[in-house]
């Protein structure tokens, strides 16, 4: 094979891999930019949550939530809590900031959730977190 032919071969096969390079970049971030455009709420992405349990501090019953954020830099922006019926239902949001450069690697992380219970029955309760974990509690 002549140097020339060698060349043009390389040359090729650079332009196709910077090609392809582009083109995945490209598909990630139109990904990326549909993702925070219909996926997430205004106060963030909803958490990854693994489990929870609940405890009673000082008369009052708290969610204990543990789950993992998606970067170093990720914290709870903001909880929704509604009561329906017999059941709690908790919504965790996340927010990263967007100026800083952040390791993605999964944090862990646990946070008490004071449930509202002013008003109700006595009785069982369940709570369930970001439509996922959930647990069952009883309300004296």
């Amino acid at each position: 094979m002549s140097s020339k032919r060698f060349r043009n071969i390389m040359n090729l096969l650079i332009f196709i891999v910077i090609l392809s390079i582009l083109a995945a970049c490209s598909n990630a971030a139109e990904s990326q930019e549909s993702t925070n455009s219909a996926g997430s709420a205004a106060n963030g992405s909803l958490a990854m949550v693994d489990s929870i349990t609940v405890e009673r501090i000082d008369n009052q019953n708290y969610a204990v939530i543990n789950g993992n954020y998606p970067d170093t830099c990720a914290r709870i922006s903001s909880v929704e809590q509604d009561v329906e019926g017999d059941t709690f239902n908790l919504k965790l949001y996340t927010k990263s900031p967007e100026d800083v450069m952040c390791a993605m690697m999964l944090t862990p992380f646990t946070v008490n959730i004071l449930l509202t219970t002013g008003g109700l029955l006595p009785g069982e309760f369940s709570v369930i977190v970001n439509e996922g974990p959930s647990t069952t509690f009883t309300l004296e």
